[in-house]
């Protein structure tokens, strides 16, 4: 049956994929609510729209080092329950605010900062969960599997998010966000698959277990060139969303219901992309695959500024284009991670994802901080011509290292044992 019917099959891997489908969703929702709260509700400039995005991601420069630590001594499917949970409270704080007349910019910073502290813990136990769960041998279609149902969402989610903002206003929408996350975590709960309490080693710290995965990060040249491509284009893709939001909501004054649409039609590109990544990785090869998809896609970031202004079909030949940047990101995404899950021991995975992710996700606050100061200095449009023009050198780390011409998915020595442990594992 589990071979027959691929992943699927197996039940603890459906249930994480269950979760993913009901958080995917939800999150949609609130990606496209969080900013329209500061610009709408809250009627605040470009500047704190920039630092409310800015919050959001500050917990992966602030506390994404020990989180790999932690997540190498927890068991991570605990983690993942407790992160989904806490999640669906905070964001539940939005409505309760708004409800008593209470709610402020500050209290939205803080509720970024404390659901991103959650994410920050969420996502590096999830990618090192996600191999002892399937096997490596199976990691690319996981990743594959797993993204496309995210990229349904964010195809259905921004405009449902626009519809949902506009009938309930931005603060409720999180009612409909909250529920959809304490049912990701209820789903959780029903994954068999628990990991085995880790074993701490004798004489272990913090600032040593956390200098393991720098320390691995750095010595491979694969991992070292992955991590510089991927913080190039989240710099530059969050400092060019922020931009984006205030150029469609002030300078094209489209409503919150189309901009949810062209989100929407923007975002069918990434779903795409999710459905064809694994087939483009394995036809290419990783390391061709990667640079020259962001060689390619990065450009059609500029569409939006030069067209948008005219109105009418130009703006949505701007979301069409806006749809080939996210088939180009989310092919490399899925690329990426599983090279690098790929070329990392079990035992390393939490404190190597969790450097992967410092690395490449501690750059977004900057981003973003700097797309709103760019966007009020500069103005939206010309904003977005530096922002997306800057995010076509993200190919470079790639293109200039060994996996400039690698034709499968890399591995660590010993890794050949691993993989058929774990692969069987997964198939029973």
């Amino acid at each position: 049956m589990f071979q027959r019917s691929g992943l699927l099959g197996d039940r603890g891997f459906r249930n994480v994929f269950a979760a993913t489908a009901v958080s995917a969703a939800s999150v949609s929702v609130a990606r496209i609510a969080i900013p329209l709260v500061a610009v709408i509700a809250l009627d605040v400039g470009g500047f704190e729209v920039g630092l409310v995005s800015t919050f959001l991601t500050l917990p992966f420069l602030l506390i994404g080092l020990p989180a790999g630590v932690w997540v190498d001594r927890l068991q991570r499917r605990r983690i993942l329950i407790f992160c989904q949970s806490a999640r669906a409270i905070i964001l539940f704080s939005i409505p309760l605010s708004w409800w008593f007349g209470v709610l402020s910019i500050w209290q939205l910073y803080a509720v970024v900062l404390i659901f991103g502290a959650c994410n920050v813990f969420f996502d590096v136990a999830y990618q090192s969960y996600l191999p002892s769960l399937v096997g490596r041998g199976r990691i690319l279609e996981a990743n594959a599997k797993l993204t496309s149902v995210q990229q349904v969402f964010a195809v259905g989610g921004p405009s449902l998010g626009g519809q949902v903002v506009a009938a309930l206003t931005a603060p409720v929408a999180f009612v409909v966000t909250s529920v959809g996350l304490a049912v990701s975590s209820l789903l959780l709960t029903r994954v068999r698959a628990v990991q085995e309490e880790p074993v701490r080693p004798a004489g272990s710290n913090m600032l040593r277990e956390v200098g393991a995965g720098l320390r691995f990060v750095h010595r491979d040249a694969r991992l070292f060139a992955i991590a510089g491509a991927t913080a190039w284009l989240n710099l530059t893709a969050y400092a060019v969303y922020t931009v984006t939001m205030l150029f469609l909501a002030r300078t094209l004054h489209l409503s919150p219901a189309l901009i949810g649409v062209f989100l929407s039609v923007s975002a069918v590109g990434g779903l795409l992309g999710a459905f064809a990544s694994r087939r483009i990785s394995e036809k290419f090869g990783p390391g061709y695959t990667m640079w020259l998809i962001l060689l390619v896609g990065s450009p059609f970031a500029l569409v939006l500024p030069l067209v948008a202004e005219a109105g009418g079909w130009a703006l949505w030949l701007a979301a069409c284009a806006n749809g080939i940047t996210a088939f180009m990101t989310v092919v490399y995404n899925v690329t990426q991670v599983s090279c690098t899950q790929a070329l990392t021991p079990d035992e390393l995975l939490g404190r190597v994802n969790a450097t992967m992710r410092f690395l490449t996700w501690s750059v977004m606050p900057l981003g973003s901080m700097l797309g709103g100061a760019a966007g009020t200095w500069l103005g939206s449009r010309e904003a977005l011509f530096v922002c997306a023009g800057a995010g076509c050198l993200a190919f470079f780390p790639i293109l200039f290292s060994p996996l400039r011409t690698m034709k499968q998915l890399p591995s660590f020595k010993g890794d050949e044992t691993s993989n058929g442990a774990a692969g069987a594992a997964a198939a029973r």
